[in-house]
Formats: structure tokens, C-alpha cells, sequence
């Protein structure tokens, strides 16, 4: 009786927050359009041209992509109105001589932006991702700063990128010339059965890895720093993670608007809303932020983090053979790993690990029987995280890891997810 009285409170509250936030893309998304939709245009004339100059193990791959903004507005009866953009393509990449992929996300500039008209920042640096499988894309190493870059880890080199006016005529040509690596079903599955539907797609068996996983790291100052040594468990783990809610705001500067010291050596304090709004998924679309701020579209952008890799679950897999099936081990045996953080004591600084992110399966391989649902007695398994092979501490029941790690009571690591794709997007 209890269970359905809250089912029915919850059902309850559910529709009445459809109502209230009724413009909501996942409102929307479930609940359909309603009445209260009064119309909806469509304009796909605007394009830009993105050049990116690259080296990648010492040969010159520069790019030069004419994208499409495919626009959505749509119309409410009280007056209110929802803006989307759509990039196509919203990644595109090219096989390299050993088989791997390299992949760039062109920013969003569907305003007039250029680097020109100063719209775009002369410093402009794009997501890029190395893909280890140019046939699935399913596991890349995104290159998300200069450290990356500066890395003895890496194998790009970056030489500069601009934005500048584009046409249809040189849209069209660019498709005609330049085929994308990055095929459509391996793109659109990761949104699941509505969006393979929507675009008349079969599934891949393997989809695309479009979202980027890490974590960033910075320093504790004073109040934080001592909160985490009080809170600090007795066996003083190196790694370990707030047992409570109250206990990792308590720790967490971004939620007192405290100032912040990256992990870089020298590193000046900078205010937390200039560094943390941008880990998440909207980064992409303005570029990477770089270690001085910068301004897209004349609008101040955050510094950039040090950002390290999160391999999550897929470090228990053999990589990168027969990926599916051995997913399919994973969801039924275990073992549950949430986070596992490349750290190499700060040899990885500036990467990200980009993997598939379906909805429903946490390894991002769904099951040959779409009627099974694995994913529930997964999620329900303790869940274990890792710093560099060290567990940390205090286990917990979840799906991603955890929103924050302490390190010792000096450092703490933040979670942040970057997507590949923009809202309404195609390759």
C-alpha cells in the first residue's frame, strides 16, 4: 500500500512538473508536444568554414570542414520560445595510415562568428579525439588542452585553428570531396531506439564513443581543506570520497563560491564559477578553454582545468576485441567499476577518455535481446572506483562515479562529462 501510495505521489508530481517547466527539452521529449506548441521553422542556410591545422605522429592532417547550422525554433502559445542548433556535421574525422581515427568537433558559430570579426578567439582550440578503431570509434583519447598537447604522451600536434564565412555551394562541396569517417548509425546510436527511428537508422553493434569521461583535479584552500581533514577517514586512504551529500559540499569550493587552484604548478587562485561551469556537456560548442581567459563572441570564457581521464568500466575489458561481446560479460559478471581515473601521478594531465553512452547499457553495448535489462542488477551492484589502480575509499551504489574524489586532504578530483554531439546534430 505504501509503495503505491508513493508511485502515485510521485506520478503526481511528475505531471505537475510537466506542466510548470512544460517548455523543458526532456519534458518535452517525454511528454510529447502537446497543445502548447504553436509552431515550429526550420532554417538551415547558415554555414561556417573550420580549419584546423594538426600534425599527427609527425605527418601534416589539416582540416577543413564547412558546416551546416541546422536551426530549430519553436513557437509556445504564452509567448515563450526554444532555440536549437544543430551542427552537420557535428563531428568529422578521417582514417589514418595506421587505422586510427582523428576526429574533430567543430565549436558552434551559427551567429556570424568568425575570427575575423573578432567573434571567435584567435587562440581558438577545438575538441580533437584520437579514436583507436577508425571501423567502430567506439574508444578515443580526446585532446581536451594545451597539457594534452605539451604531453610526451601525445601524438598530435596543434597548429592553429580559425573560423570564417561559409555558403551552401561550398557546403555541398565539401560533402561531395570530403566523406566523413564518422558513420550515422554509429553516431545516432547512442540516443537510443527514438533516435535511430527518427533518422530511419539500424542500430550499430558497436556505436560510436561520443562522450568524453574524466576528471578534474585542483588544490584545497582553507576552509575546504580543512573540513576534508576533519573528514578525513581514520586510515587516512590516499584517494577517498565524501561519505554524505553535506560532507562533499562541505568539501567542494564550487558550492561556496570559493576561489580555486588548478594542479598546475604556479597556478594563481581563480574564482570556481570561472573555471567549473565549463565540465560539461556545452563545452565543445565555443572550444576548449585555454589557460589564459579568452572571449567567444565577445563573452569571457573560463581557464582551463587540468583534466585527467576517466576510463570507468571499460578498464576490466581487453581492449579493443570484440567489444560487444565482452560488454556483455561485464553487465552479467561484473565487476562493477563506476570511475577509473588515469592519473599516472600527473603524466596524463590534459586528456580525456571518450567511450559510447547509451542510455540504457552502462558499457554503452546493448544486447542482441532488446527485451533483457541488464542494466538493472549492474547498477545495483557495489560500486568500486579507482585513482591509478588505488580504490578509493567509502563504496557506494551508483552508475557513474562518484561527483568528487578527495585526494588525501589536499586535492579533489571533480567529475565532468563532455559530448561529442550538438542537440539536433548529424554527421
Amino acid at each position: 500500500m505504501k509503495k503505491a501510495f508513493l508511485t502515485l505521489v510521485g506520478l503526481t508530481v511528475l505531471i505537475a512538473v510537466a506542466f510548470t517547466a512544460k517548455r523543458h527539452p526532456l519534458v518535452q521529449a517525454m511528454f510529447g508536444n502537446w497543445d502548447f506548441v504553436k509552431s515550429a521553422q526550420r532554417d538551415a542556410n547558415r554555414y561556417y568554414r573550420l580549419k584546423v591545422k594538426l600534425v599527427y605522429k609527425g605527418e601534416p592532417e589539416d582540416f577543413d570542414i564547412v558546416v551546416a547550422c541546422n536551426v530549430r525554433q519553436t513557437n509556445y502559445m504564452d509567448g515563450g520560445r526554444t532555440y536549437e542548433v544543430g551542427l552537420t556535421p557535428s563531428v568529422f574525422g578521417r582514417r589514418m595510415s595506421d587505422d586510427k581515427g582523428l576526429v574533430v568537433r567543430p565549436p558552434r558559430a551559427c551567429r556570424g562568428e568568425t575570427t575575423e570579426n573578432g567573434g571567435v578567439p584567435p587562440d581558438l582550440l577545438p575538441l580533437v579525439v584520437v579514436y583507436d578503431d577508425s571501423e567502430t570509434l567506439a574508444f578515443g583519447t580526446a585532446y581536451l588542452s594545451d597539457d594534452a598537447y605539451e604531453s610526451p604522451l601525445s601524438v598530435l600536434q596543434f597548429g592553429g585553428a580559425t573560423i570564417e564565412r561559409a555558403d551552401r555551394s561550398a557546403f555541398e562541396q565539401f560533402r561531395r570531396e570530403q566523406p566523413n569517417l564518422v558513420k550515422r548509425s554509429s553516431y545516432h546510436t547512442p540516443s537510443g531506439v527514438a533516435g535511430l527511428k527518427e533518422y530511419g537508422l539500424p542500430a550499430a553493434r558497436i556505436p560510436m564513443g561520443i562522450g568524453c569521461y574524466g576528471y578534474a583535479r585542483f588544490r584545497l584552500l582553507e576552509t575546504g581543506r580543512e573540513r576534508a581533514r576533519e573528514l578525513w577517514p581514520a586510515e587516512h586512504p590516499q584517494y577517498w570520497r565524501p561519505a554524505t551529500e553535506q560532507d562533499r559540499d562541505a568539501i567542494d569550493p564550487n558550492k561556496h563560491g570559493r576561489q580555486m587552484l588548478t594542479d598546475h604548478e604556479g597556478a594563481t587562485p581563480v574564482r570556481s564559477d570561472q573555471i567549473l561551469p565549463e565540465l560539461d556537456v556545452e563545452i565543445a560548442n565555443h572550444g576548449m578553454p585555454r589557460r589564459q581567459p579568452v572571449t567567444w563572441d565577445n563573452r569571457p570564457r573560463p581557464v582551463s582545468p587540468s583534466y585527467y581521464s576517466d576510463i570507468g568500466g571499460w578498464i576490466a575489458l581487453p581492449w579493443p576485441a570484440d567489444a560487444a561481446a565482452r560488454a556483455e560479460i561485464l553487465l552479467r559478471e561484473g565487476p562493477h567499476v563506476g570511475a577509473s581515473v588515469d592519473f599516472r601521478n600527473g603524466a596524463t594531465r590534459g586528456f580525456g577518455y571518450c567511450r559510447p553512452v547509451l542510455q540504457d547499457f552502462p558499457t554503452g553495448v546493448a544486447y542482441r535481446d532488446p527485451t533483457k535489462v541488464p542494466y538493472i542488477p549492474y547498477v545495483r551492484q557495489l560500486q568500486m572506483n579507482f585513482v591509478d589502480g588505488i580504490e578509493v575509499a567509502n563504496r557506494l551504489i551508483g552508475w557513474l562515479g562518484p561527483p568528487l574524489i578527495v585526494e588525501r586532504d589536499e586535492y579533489i578530483f571533480k567529475l565532468f562529462t563532455i559530448s561529442l554531439p550538438s542537440t539536433r546534430g548529424d554527421v
